[in-house]
């Protein structure tokens, strides 16, 4: 039976600031500048449960919280490279390099774990920009996001079948001898490791909450952009209308920056 309490005590401190400008203004032009920030920041500073390695690295479970870091805390499973067979190695809660000796169910010693940061953007805003020359309307509007951590999707495994979707980055994965030296993608294990140790499992899961499955979630996007045309009073009046435009409207264009590690993947709906 599960009960759910208040089992922590949180301080949270924040701020926001808009300013916004006229760049430009004249009888036929103008342009304004809407700029926005937000800060957002909180912290652990009591807790009555207990958090184990596997609940602090995936974040997936209502325990995954440590006194003195945010509530959104992101932990991961030191990766200090792989092995001349492709198997990844990462440091255990013991401290030792290791592949598969690793106890996810750790309680007590967590402070081999890395802190990699909130899993929500600490700063946020955008960007508005608003062109009128006469009749025409011309808005750009960008946003950002900074901060925060994501944890890539868990796609490794020590073994596949037919229907694993392997993603874009197995192809720089290791395959022979030598390769640990220039790719931190592990190995596709073969039949025979597999057999040899029947624990290569937890290599595999610990690789995928290792500090090498982590990228930067801050991003910089061209949201919205509209060009409208106010049609003259001269020409609606006469059927009988107030006001009319006609409006061209485009969103989401652009991810001018994202992460190199994100392979592609939108950091706003990664996972």
């Amino acid at each position: 039976i599960n009960k759910m309490g208040n089992v922590a005590t949180m301080k949270s401190n924040g701020v926001e600031a808009t300013i916004s400008s006229t760049n430009i203004q004249t009888k036929d032009w103008r342009w304004t500048t809407d700029f926005t920030f937000s800060y957002a920041d909180n912290e652990i500073t009591e807790l009555e449960s207990r958090s184990n390695v596997i609940s602090l690295v995936s974040g997936s479970s209502s325990t995954h919280f440590r006194v003195g870091y945010p509530r959104d805390a992101l932990f991961s499973i030191p990766f200090v490279g792989l092995n001349d067979e492709g198997i990844p190695q990462i440091i255990n809660e013991k401290g030792e390099i290791t592949t598969t000796d690793i106890n996810f169910q750790e309680y007590e010693n967590l402070d081999f774990l890395k802190y990699e940061g909130p899993t929500e953007p600490t700063i946020t805003g955008g960007l508005n920009n608003l062109l009128t020359w006469k009749n025409w309307r011309l808005n750009l509007f960008l946003t950002y996001s900074f901060g925060n951590k994501i944890r890539l999707d868990p796609v490794f495994s020590a073994a596949y079948s037919d229907m694993s979707a392997m993603p874009k980055e197995f192809k720089n994965r290791w395959v022979q001898p030598g390769d640990e030296n220039i790719t931190s993608v592990p190995a596709i294990a073969s039949v025979r490791q597999y057999q040899n140790d029947t624990n290569l499992r937890y290599a595999y899961n610990a690789y995928n909450y290792s500090s090498e499955r982590v990228a930067d979630g801050g991003f910089i996007r061209l949201k919205n952009v509209s060009l409208s045309y106010d049609l003259p009073k001269s020409l609606i009046t006469k059927i009988g209308l107030t006001t009319a435009s006609l409006k061209l409207d485009a969103t989401n264009l652009w991810l001018i920056y994202a992460d190199d590690k994100l392979n592609g993947q939108d950091p706003e709906f990664v996972n």
